[in-house]
């Protein structure tokens, strides 16, 4: 017998603090210090209190299991180099059929299904790609979903355009993984794409100041 995380969550470790993020409800979240202590514990592997166990479980952050434990953070390669250094430039892409359906297509799902049912196909492998295929192309569109930005403008940017972004680049026939991080102190939530250790539409310096919490 083992456990598992619940359904629906992940998490990854800052400062020695699991911080949980709830996909169906896109809420961020942190244990208690001593639920943390036993929490962390209990994924490296260690014995804890069936008190602390109980709890857990009552607080769905894990559930039983057959097997051995199944706890692990999200692991997110450090990112060591940026795609997107050039500025957002105005081209008839912006404002193409395709792109426009596109932009109107993820606000609506947003708003009405919630991330998870864009998220249906698991890219977080893509986080272990070493080729470099397709770059010139996806600075392409990374320029022009920016610059459509700056003219219609988004509520939670980061994660609207970075969806935008995949998607287009999927029709393209290429992927990369959406990752979810957090800063602590202030609170701050962001999300980017990465394929390896490159950073696509954002400057691989200011992901480095979130703790990855999620990726698919």
């Amino acid at each position: 017998m083992g456990f598992v995380l619940a359904d629906g969550l992940s998490y990854g470790v800052g400062a020695n603090q699991a911080i949980f993020l709830a996909i169906a409800s896109d809420r961020y979240f942190c244990l208690s210090p001593k639920l943390n202590e036993a929490f962390l514990a209990l994924a490296q592997g260690q014995s804890i209190d069936q008190h602390h166990i109980k709890s857990l479980i009552a607080a769905r952050i894990i559930c039983d299991a057959v097997g051995d434990n199944d706890i692990r953070a999200v692991r997110v390669p450090v990112a060591e180099r940026s795609l997107a250094t050039r500025a957002a430039r105005y081209t008839r892409a912006v404002r193409s059929p395709v792109a426009l359906f596109d932009r109107v297509y993820v606000k609506r799902v947003l708003a009405k299904k919630g991330l998870r049912r864009l998220l249906t196909q698991d890219l977080s492998n893509l986080l272990y790609e070493r080729s470099e295929r397709g770059a010139e192309d996806i600075a392409q569109i990374v320029e022009a979903v920016h610059a459509a930005g700056r003219i219609f403008g988004a509520k939670d940017q980061c994660l609207s355009q970075s969806l935008l972004i995949r998607r287009q680049m999927q029709r393209c026939g290429y992927g990369a993984a959406l990752v979810f991080g957090v800063r602590l102190l202030p609170f701050q939530a962001h999300c980017w794409l990465q394929r390896g250790v490159t950073v696509l539409d954002d400057h691989h310096e200011h992901v480095a100041q979130f703790t990855p919490v999620f990726a698919s």
